[in-house]
């Protein structure tokens, strides 16, 4: 199996696991940013207008249909990225020395390729969790192009750029500086690499770990455009916010400059849990990729020396 096609289905396998964790929270943080609310009230809110616990859950069929989509093409941009650095550059010792650049480079890569596919998905997502349109998603797409064009399914795109391109950088940086220090005491990427399963509770709560840190890490300075990023595709008049800065001056107008920090509890307490599902769900699934992919090869081997039948 090809290394890309192994990313890209450990990638969709990975987004979906954390979708299924993230969502609820993401209901919340999105109420939370449209509306400056408290958690509490935007809670509340989604409870009453949605006749109960299903309002958390409201919005997900598209995203579910598509995140394992979007993260299987980060994940696969990532991953060629990164093996095309590292065999571009001549020596080993140089991969050892430019490999954490190479790790930023290719996340941010990642991330400004995925922002041109997630706009249309996240803006569908926001007016269904917000009650900005009551139906099933794709007439609400149908729906945002017919009334404000091509530019309305990319509502939001520039703070979502901010949000997604250098962040991503961060977050895979982060991730592999995580599992370098476990290299050094677990040998875990060397393990990962060579298709060893994963091996119990001790090493899945390691890669747990360092996807949790490198979520959070890569959310803490990026909330503001986050919140803007909302407001934007929340509003079905698109002349009410023109561009990213005349949101931002409008947000603090009217509610001060504490509503751009509006879900920030509930953007890091669900960065943990879901960056730890979506890295466990990678890891899981391109072990058994990699693992595939070692049993054709020597398939093959056998093959060529004429003894096939030797392979169940």
């Amino acid at each position: 199996m090809n290394p890309v096609l192994c990313d890209f289905i450990a990638g969709s396998f990975g987004g979906a696991c954390g979708l299924l964790v993230g969502h609820p929270m993401d209901t919340i943080k999105a109420w939370q940013q449209n509306s400056n609310y408290g958690m509490g009230s935007a809670m509340y809110n989604i409870i009453i207008r949605n006749n109960g616990l299903r309002g958390f859950y409201r919005g997900m069929y598209f995203p579910l249909l598509s995140n394992g989509a979007l993260n299987s093409v980060v994940f696969a941009v990532y991953g060629s990225h990164l093996r095309y650095l590292q065999k571009h550059t001549r020596s080993d010792r140089l991969r050892k020395k430019y490999w954490r650049k190479h790790v930023f480079f290719a996340g941010s890569m990642a991330g400004l390729a995925q922002v041109f596919l997630a706009c249309p998905i996240e803006v569908v997502k926001v007016r269904l969790q917000t009650l900005s349109f009551i139906g099933h998603p794709w007439a609400c797409l149908k729906d945002i192009f017919r009334r404000e064009g091509f530019s309305g399914i990319y509502r939001g795109i520039t703070p979502m750029m901010f949000r997604d391109v250098l962040p991503y950088g961060v977050y895979m940086y982060v991730y592999e500086y995580m599992l370098e220090i476990e290299e050094r005491l677990h040998r875990l990427s060397k393990e990962r690499l060579t298709g060893v399963p994963i091996g119990g509770a001790l090493q899945a709560s390691l890669i747990a770990t360092a996807g949790a840190v490198a979520g959070v890490a890569s959310w803490m300075f990026i909330v503001p455009f986050d919140v803007v990023k909302t407001v934007m595709q929340a509003e079905t008049d698109p002349s009410v916010h023109k561009s990213m800065m005349h949101c931002f001056r409008s947000m603090i107008k009217k509610h001060g400059w504490r509503s751009l920090f509006r879900g920030s509890l509930v953007i890091i307490a669900r960065a943990a849990p879901v960056n730890s599902a979506t890295f466990l769900g990678y890891e899981y699934c391109l072990e058994k990729c990699h693992h595939l992919l070692d049993e054709k090869s020597t398939h093959c081997v056998y093959v060529s020396l004429g003894v096939e039948g030797i392979i169940p």
